[in-house]
Order: structure tokens, then sequence, then C-alpha cells
């Protein structure tokens, strides 16, 4: 681990480096530009093919003729959770003060890969602990609750979790509920990493070029990492103008991102 601008970031695995750049270039990439960024982040060319070969027997990626490969856009959900997130914001919609509930009290925990592809399900779509067993998260996403649903599964929820619509909540639980994220510490998460982006953003165009991508690989999968985790909580229980403020200077600093990928691929 290390810092950007005092953004923690962490240095991607090979998959995981692929996966970025896919979603990134929303094309094709050659195994040869693919391992020499591989290289780029201290991963052996051996490595990163491993990569590209498992992910394409997982689905995730799609690889051509001629040895190119991109993102399978109509592979595992978590991929396009990934690939999506600037259209993110807007899937809210007005809360009517209803919530959407997952209980998993009868979920086994046996299998500690499902249940760690459970939980992140969970995470991913915004949910908090109620109860034991019990998660929910506002009613304000567009498609409600069979989009809801469709989405867990897709990233890897339980089939033994029941998803439901809650309603009629008592005084003290709907309070309980309304006080389950820590909306000032999301706020201060949103602001620091505006911050970091904006501070890279502006030092990009005088490190070497080499430098200039390894950073905004490093910093901008970070930034993201955090957007696509956002509850999208709904106005009445945190404002959403530190999300769409991050979200605006991210859009911006991935679009210079790009340019500066695209000029260090064209150096090969």
């Amino acid at each position: 681990m290390e810092k950007i601008c005092n953004v923690p970031v962490a240095i991607p695995s090979a998959p995981e480096l692929i996966l970025d750049l896919l979603v990134a270039h929303s094309g094709m990439l050659s195994a040869q530009s693919l391992c020499r960024a591989g290289a780029l982040m201290g991963i052996g060319e051996s490595t990163l093919r491993v990569g590209l070969t498992r992910l394409a027997s997982d689905g995730k990626i799609e690889r051509s003729e001629r040895g190119s490969y991109a993102l399978n856009r109509a592979g595992p959900a978590l991929s396009r959770a990934v690939d999506g997130w600037r259209q993110r914001g807007a899937q809210a919609v007005a809360w009517r003060n209803d919530w959407l509930a997952v209980h998993d009290a009868g979920v086994p925990r046996s299998d500690k890969t499902a249940w760690r592809h459970h939980g992140l399900a969970l995470s991913l779509r915004g949910f908090a602990p109620l109860q034991t067993g019990l998660h929910i998260r506002p009613d304000n996403l567009r498609g409600g609750l069979a989009a809801e649903r469709e989405q867990l599964q897709g990233l890897g929820l339980s089939s033994k979790a029941l998803v439901f619509r809650l309603a009629d909540m008592d005084e003290a639980t709907q309070a309980a509920a309304r006080k389950l994220w820590n909306v000032r510490a999301l706020t201060s998460g949103y602001r620091r990493l505006q911050t970091g982006i904006e501070r890279s953003e502006k030092r990009l165009d005088r490190l070497p070029l080499e430098a200039a991508v390894r950073e905004s690989l490093l910093l901008g999968r970070a930034v993201i990492a955090h957007l696509i985790r956002d509850p999208l909580l709904p106005a009445e229980l945190m404002s959403p103008a530190p999300r769409i403020a991050l979200q605006a200077v991210t859009r911006r600093y991935q679009d210079k991102a790009r340019k500066l990928w695209r000029t260090w691929f064209a150096q090969a």
C-alpha cells in the first residue's frame, strides 16, 4: 500500500489490472500492451498471461483471433458495476420512506467463498445491517424490488437469502434505520478523494509519462472503488452534492488519464 496525494492506493493484481485497463479503454487491447502495463506495475509477463487466461475462462473478457482482449459486457455483474460507475448516480429516484431488505439468517457460512461473494453483493448495493441477519437500504433505486433482486443475485447474493420490501416500521426502528450509514465519514471521504484527484490532475502533465500513467491508474482505481460502493442514499439522509462533485472531477481525470495511456501505448 502506498499513498498518492494523500490517498491510499493498492497495487492491483494481474486480473485487476487487466479489467481496469479494459474498462477504462472501452475497446480492445493487445496481450503485448497488457503485458507492458503489467511490467509498469511490477507484474511479470507470465503472471499477466495467467491472469488473461483465467479471466477469459471466467467469461469476464473475450479474446479476438489476433490475440487482443476486450471486456465481456454480457459477463459477470461485478465487471459491469465497475464499467458503469459514471452513470451510477442516475439510478437514484425519489424516496417514499420505504426500504429494501435482505434476510440471510438461513444462509450457510460453511462455503467461505460463497459467503464472501454474498457479503460483497450487500456492500456494493449499499445495504447495512439493521439487526442480525437483516440488512436494509432505502428503496430509492430505479426498478425497485425486482431490479434490486436481480442486481444482488448477479453479484453473488446467496439464493437462500430473502429479498423483500420493508414498510411501516415503528418510529424507533425507522429512526435507527436512518442512522445506519456514517454520513459524516462518507462526506469527509468524498472531499478527501476529490482533493487528491484535483492535486494529481494538476501535476500529471509535469510528471514523466511513465510515472503519470502509473499514478493515474492507481489513483483512479482507488477513487472508482469508493464510487461503486456509494450507497446512493436519498437526499433525506445525505446530500448528494459531495458524490456528484467527486464523480465530476473523476470523469475529467479519467478522460485525461485515457489520453496519457493512449500516448504511452503508442510508444511501444
